[in-house]
């Protein structure tokens, strides 16, 4: 039984990344480009998040949505500004 939370990336639906009260510690899950994390598994999670996509891309590949949510739950840690 997980008791950590988890924390899904999604480009169609969820809380802003930037704005997203995001737990701390917690586990992240994220989907590939196509078709993005289970059904199953977003059921799951405490959070869905979506990372803003100026200029109308529908989605980054997982390293890169793996890097930006990674940095940004880093540089909160530092701040102080996570739950």
């Amino acid at each position: 039984n997980l008791t950590t939370p988890l924390v899904a990336t999604s480009s169609h639906a969820g809380a802003l990344l930037f704005a997203a009260d995001l737990p701390r510690p917690c586990a992240w899950l994220l989907g590939h480009e196509g078709q993005g994390v289970s059904p199953a598994l977003l059921e799951r999670c405490a959070l869905q998040v979506r990372i803003p996509q100026p200029g109308g891309e529908e989605s980054l590949n997982v390293a890169a949505a793996a890097a930006v949510c990674l940095y940004e739950a880093a540089r909160r840690a530092q701040a102080g500004q996570v739950q």
